[in-house]
């Protein structure tokens, strides 16, 4: 069950599935538009559900294996899907990577999730499984771990990376070019401006203000070779504490090869708190056209260090959103096929080894992988 199907991500997650042969259903707000969506999926049922309406989401979603949200932003409307799934008794799967929703949403229904024999997976995108896949890849090889091999979907956990002598540092850089963003996104961002993110620090996550740490990191020639990158509240820094130890988890991003834009977009940073957030809030989102979307390229950048042992791991890509839609869809097909495996809140990696995901989805989604140790 596809919930937002007829927005941005929605529609690029029925392109997937309906391509790889997968029986989903669409679900929205507006009838009109599930409509108009259905006569391009004339096999998929239609189910009208507001947020408002609790119990009318639990009935949409009756029957539905997965329910794959792609409503947002994700912090506003992510909620009441996910609550909705876990009455249905179906899976959850998202595309948001907002570290306060997946923050918020591991301590409020882990319990719930496994008592109810289901999955949630939040952050089923470029910024969220691909930095969890990369930095637990990096991890591995920085600790010299042997291979994780076999299936992609694990059928029972793994043991938690590091748990004997802990990484010195975990990092994950999300590096673009020509970056362009939803309106939903937009307003992720603009609302993340006046919040703290959080940064894992022996045990415990510390709040961090926005931009205020910075490195250095490369992500390869087509992407400008070396750059700044500065802090950025990323979900992963919830989701590798779950099955990697470290001393220190961090998220970084980068969206311009500039070093002067980058410097004024650190500054402007740490000055946004200071404003009003009702000033923010009447900022208007740019609504893109749809094939402006393609123009994007990314390169998720982790690198893992533990005494002299370091290692990075680089994916590449192009188009965030169609990247996102088609890591949600495979994610949410896996989840339909498999047999036993861990239940209740999961990081992506808890649920699939990360090479072995990566690696189906460089063919899948048209990524490059570079592993690199030393």
């Amino acid at each position: 069950m596809v919930y937002g199907a007829t927005g941005l991500c929605g529609r690029r997650a029925c392109e997937e599935l309906d391509a790889a042969g997968a029986a989903f259903a669409i679900a929205g707000r507006d009838p009109a538009r599930l409509d108009a969506l259905g006569a391009r999926f004339p096999a998929a049922r239609k189910r009208v559900a507001t947020l408002a309406e609790p119990e009318a989401l639990t009935r949409a979603f009756a029957g539905a294996r997965v329910v794959v949200n792609c409503a947002g932003p994700i912090g506003e409307l992510g909620e009441p899907v996910l609550v909705g799934a876990l009455a249905a008794g179906a899976h959850y799967v998202d595309l948001g990577g907002d570290q306060a929703f997946v923050h918020a949403m591991y301590e409020r229904h882990e319990s719930t999730a496994r008592r109810a024999g289901v999955v949630c997976v939040p952050g089923c995108a470029v910024i969220g499984a691909l930095g969890d896949w990369a930095a637990a890849w990096a991890a591995a090889h920085a600790c010299g771990a042997p291979p994780d091999d076999g299936d992609p979907v694990r059928a029972e956990p793994a043991p938690r990376l590091a748990e004997d002598r802990p990484l010195d540092e975990l990092a994950t850089s999300y590096v673009f070019d020509d970056l362009v963003l939803s309106p939903a996104s937009q307003r992720t961002v603009f609302g993340a401006l006046h919040a703290r993110g959080l940064a894992w620090r022996r045990d415990r996550w510390d709040p961090v203000a926005p931009a205020a740490l910075r490195r250095r990191v490369n992500a390869g020639a087509a992407m400008g070779g070396e750059r700044e990158v500065v802090a950025f509240p990323g979900g992963c820094v919830i989701t590798l504490p779950r099955h990697v130890a470290a001393r220190a988890i961090d998220s970084y991003v980068s969206t311009t090869r500039s070093p002067a834009a980058t410097t004024a977009l650190r500054l402007l940073a740490r000055a946004m708190p200071l404003v009003p957030r009702r000033a923010t809030d009447l900022l208007v989102p740019y609504t893109p056209g749809d094939d402006e979307y393609a123009r994007t390229r990314f390169a998720v950048v982790a690198q893992a260090r533990r005494g002299f042992a370091a290692a990075q791991v680089v994916v590449s890509g192009s188009d965030l959103y169609r990247t996102s839609a088609a890591i949600a869809a495979w994610v949410a097909r896996a989840l339909v096929g498999r047999g036993a495996g861990p239940l209740g809140m999961r990081a992506p990696s808890e649920l699939f080894r990360p090479a072995a995901a990566l690696r189906e989805l460089a063919s899948l989604a048209g990524l490059a992988i570079e592993p690199s140790s030393g």
